[in-house]
């Protein structure tokens, strides 16, 4: 088999092209494979209507390699004169237009890209950075061409850090099939806010629920665009949990500063035993937290080993909707919203009296050596 024939059956070549020639260049390591549009005529790619060349143009792409040789396809691309759309280039089988690189070159680059980081594509594919973006942004343009508009039941909606001096990237998924719906430089509210309009009114009703976290400017733009969007948000675990934390260890401060000015240090050192999983406790901690509450010298739950704040700690909290998140936000003064300030403040002045506790038992110290304690502990 001669070199053209071999070249023009890779290349999956029909009329009116042809492979009309092969050179090997041995000291730069490169081949260069010489392609022929025919006499004509061409068809317009616009209408598909027969026209005459109106001139060429010269055009190369880099092509897969070839033993290690950088291969390359010349040829000069006519134009053609057509009678409705103008003067329009012709489409060659091996390329999208625009693009510099044959279409198998670009699908060894796009699952490179997706295994590696841009710097290590490009370095084995031996292209610069801007053509492995290029390559990149021409694959998410397809993607978005053919989507369609199927419905998203469950969104997620994240921020992320790009670079230094807090540069994030607000993202927008689809939890079901783990893709990316949608890409907004910084995390404020606007920058949700471009998402909403892309989707059709039918989708809008179709979504059931948005995970996010507890940055107030996503909430807003959800409130803002989704309907019942509160019966929708759905905050993730790490968060609940966190803000679960806080207000017990804001409790046990409290608690802790009101006994040692009456001379008790009872909760000296257990400050990481209200914070430990129930199921990490030792025998002894564990029938202490499970004992019945008592009641302070103004009727109300202490904070002692009976309360239930701490049963809830490391419960797999999958779907916390605002109804049940909003107590624990209160408790653990996460800077709430304006609506809920007064609330919030009833609820710290009922949490600054102290309560009666009982006795730690010695094995609720942390097992570690002697430690300095702070005054504030």
């Amino acid at each position: 088999m001669r070199d053209v024939e071999l070249y023009r059956s890779l290349l999956g070549l029909t009329a009116p092209w042809t492979v009309a020639g092969v050179e090997v260049d041995m000291k730069g390591q490169r081949v260069v494979v010489r392609v022929e549009p025919g006499p004509g005529p061409y068809l317009c790619p616009e209408c598909g209507t027969a026209g005459p060349r109106y001139d060429r143009k010269p055009r190369r792409w880099r092509h897969l390699d070839t033993m290690q040789f950088t291969t390359w396809i010349e040829a000069d691309v006519p134009r053609l004169e057509c009678a409705r759309h103008g003067v329009k280039q012709l489409r060659v089988p091996w390329a999208e237009p625009g693009s510099q690189f044959t279409t198998l070159f670009e699908r060894l680059a796009i699952d490179l890209l997706r295994e590696c980081s841009i710097t290590g594509a490009v370095g084995l594919l031996r292209i610069s950075w801007d053509e492995g973006w290029g390559i990149k942004a021409r694959a998410v343009k397809r993607g978005l061409a053919r989507r369609g508009a199927e419905v998203v039941g469950r969104l997620g909606v994240d921020e992320k850090a790009i670079a230094k001096r807090h540069r994030y990237l607000t993202i927008v998924a689809d939890l079901e099939q783990s893709r990316v719906l949608y890409l907004a430089d910084d995390r404020k509210q606007e920058s949700l806010d471009g998402f909403w309009p892309t989707l059709t009114p039918a989708q809008r009703d179709g979504i059931t629920a948005v995970a996010m976290d507890m940055w107030e400017p996503y909430g807003q733009s959800t409130r803002a665009h989704l309907p019942a969007a509160d019966g929708k948000i759905v905050f993730d675990k790490f968060h609940v949990v966190k803000h679960l934390h806080d207000a017990v260890d804001h409790v046990r401060r409290g608690e802790h500063r009101a006994l040692r000015r009456a001379g008790d240090e009872r909760l000296t050192g257990s400050k990481y035993l209200w914070l430990r999983r129930p199921e990490d406790m030792t025998d002894a901690q564990r029938a202490a937290f499970r004992a019945r509450p008592t009641r302070g010298s103004q009727g109300r739950p202490g904070l002692g080993p009976q309360r239930t704040v701490p049963h809830l700690l490391g419960v797999p909290v999958p779907w916390c909707r605002q109804v049940v998140l909003h107590p624990v936000v209160l408790a653990g003064d996460p800077q709430p919203p304006q609506a809920h300030r007064g609330r919030c403040q009833a609820h710290q002045a009922a949490l600054a009296e102290p309560a009666d506790l009982p006795a730690p038992s010695s094995d609720q110290r942390r097992p570690r050596g002697r430690q300095r304690r702070h005054p504030s502990a």
